[in-house]
Parts: structure tokens; C-alpha cells; sequence
């Protein structure tokens, strides 16, 4: 039976918790508070800052070497959806699956139909843990969920934060990513594969310890153009999902594979990512972007 969901902590944009069903024991959900909230630099930077705070905890706790990252941006899966968690909400939220010792991992348990994944239990010690740890320590007692608060207060918007005036006025097909903080291009086939459009990589110029270093105001632009990508393509893509591999043992470049979707897609692009190792760590290379040189996103 799915596990109810288990606040663990919270700041204003974002909240922290178990997912409706946990897979794996280091499966958490990011939550925005308020649905209503802009992704914008503040937004940006409260998420990251969440994601630190729980990446540094379970690196403490339990030894974590790694986590992959899940974003849908006006998508819900449905079926099967090999690949990819269900949707348990329309408030954007942001799976993560940490790589733990001896735990099951995403690609494990992604790779199965999703009424066939079994949900994971005993996660409450570790839970307690959670919402006691602060700044490098576990708490006598608990601190009633709380991280430290940006500083400037939420925005408010009914929809996600969509791409600029200008960005809109550029031509759909030569969008100026020479000069943007992430090199974008279209996903390398492996030998003897069909080119197939809807599947990019984003890989950041200036290389990081780990995404939570990652500059918000760089985070933003990256959502901004992912949207420009996917209304611009032709026909235009429904929604986008997002999977991304932070690996901060090892010196791979942090990757985010881009999926264009739409419902009756017959290529299964992003369940073939997934079940091909694209969730594995380290990555395969030939799931690796890169980061230098001019991003030749025209699909033809």
C-alpha cells in the first residue's frame, strides 16, 4: 500500500517530503508551496537551497554518492509511464532519487510498468533524522521542519514563469545559447540510430561541484529556453520532462536530458533513456553532453 506523504521540512517557496508512493529509500519529493508562486531568481534559489540542505543531510546520514533528478513542466504522465514517476499533484514539484548504499535505485525501479512498482517501507528513522538534522548535525529535538529563508519574499503568478519578450522575439530556430550559462544541443544518437527530434541535453559552461551551486538566475534561463524549445518545434511539444544525474564523487558534468512530449508519441524516447542506462552512475558516455562551443539546436 503507498505510504502516506511525510513532511520533512519547509521553507516559503519550497517544502520537502516523502512522495505519495516512496520507490526507493531515497526518493523525496520538492514541492512548491504555492502553486500560484513564479519560478523566478527567488523560487529558483529557495529550491536550490533545499536541495542542498537535503543532499548534504543524506550524504551524513546514510553515505549518499549521487541523485537523479525528475522535472514534468505541464505533463502528466499516464499508462505505464516507464521512465518516469507519476504525477500525484498539479503543483509543480521535483522528484529526487539519491543513490544510497544497498537501496534500490531509480533506474531499478522506473524501468516497470508503474502499477507493477513496489512501494519501499521502514523509511520513518531516516524521516525522524531528517527533520532533526541542521547545519552538519542531528537535533535532540526536532526543528519543526523549518530551513533558513530567502530573503525576499514570493511573487505571485497562476502559471510557471514563461519565456521573455525577447527570447520570444528571436527567431524560433537560432536562439542566441552561445552566450547563455547552459550549452544546449540535440542529443547524441548512439551508432546506427535514426535521428529522432525531441531529446536535448543542457550541460552547465561553468562546471559545478554539485546543481545546488548552480546559479538560479542560470537555473531560470535554462527553464525559460526549455519552453522555447518546446512551443517552437513543429508541431509544438505539449510539455517537457526533464531527468538530470548529479554525481558529485565522480568529475562528470552535470547532464539534463530534455524530452519533448506529447500524448500518442510512438517513440517512447524518455522510457528508452531511462531503461538504456541513462539513469546510471556514472553515466554512460554516450549519454554525456558538453559544455563547450556553440549549441546547434536546429532539428532537421
Amino acid at each position: 500500500m503507498p505510504q502516506p506523504r511525510s513532511h520533512l521540512c519547509s521553507s516559503t517557496f519550497w517544502s520537502v517530503r516523502r512522495p505519495k508512493s516512496t520507490l526507493t529509500q531515497g526518493h523525496f519529493v520538492l514541492r512548491l508551496n504555492d502553486p500560484s508562486l513564479a519560478f523566478a531568481v527567488e523560487s529558483a534559489t529557495d529550491l536550490l537551497r533545499c536541495y542542498g540542505h537535503l543532499r548534504r543531510a543524506l550524504i551524513e546520514l546514510r553515505g549518499a554518492t549521487a541523485a537523479q533528478l525528475y522535472l514534468a513542466l505541464n505533463w502528466q504522465p499516464v499508462g505505464d509511464a516507464l521512465g518516469e514517476p507519476v504525477a500525484e499533484t498539479s503543483t509543480p514539484s521535483l522528484h529526487v532519487f539519491f543513490t544510497l548504499p544497498a537501496s534500490t535505485t531509480a533506474a531499478s525501479a522506473l524501468s516497470r510498468p508503474a502499477h507493477e512498482r513496489p512501494a519501499v517501507g521502514n523509511t520513518e528513522e531516516l524521516d525522524e533524522q531528517l527533520r532533526r538534522w541542521h547545519d552538519g548535525r542531528v537535533a535532540s529535538t526536532p526543528s519543526h521542519g523549518k530551513t533558513s529563508e530567502p530573503e525576499q519574499g514570493p511573487k505571485q503568478r497562476h502559471e510557471l514563469e514563461q519565456p521573455s519578450a525577447a527570447m520570444q522575439e528571436q527567431h524560433p530556430l537560432a536562439l542566441a545559447w552561445d552566450s547563455r550559462a547552459f550549452h544546449v544541443e540535440p542529443s547524441r544518437q548512439a551508432p546506427g540510430t535514426p535521428f529522432r527530434g525531441g531529446h536535448w541535453t543542457g550541460v552547465p559552461r561553468q562546471p559545478v561541484a554539485s546543481l545546488d551551486e548552480t546559479s538560479p538566475a542560470a537555473l531560470l534561463e535554462l527553464a525559460q529556453g526549455m519552453a522555447v524549445l518546446a512551443s517552437h518545434a513543429q508541431p509544438a511539444f505539449a510539455g517537457v520532462t526533464v531527468w538530470v544525474c548529479d554525481d558529485w564523487v565522480s568529475a562528470a558534468p552535470q547532464t539534463f536530458h530534455i524530452f519533448g512530449r506529447r500524448h500518442g508519441d510512438a517513440t517512447h524516447q524518455l522510457a528508452a533513456f531511462v531503461t538504456g542506462g541513462g539513469l546510471n552512475v556514472p553515466l554512460p558516455e554516450p549519454w554525456h553532453g558538453k559544455s563547450d562551443g556553440p549549441s546547434p539546436i536546429v532539428e532537421k
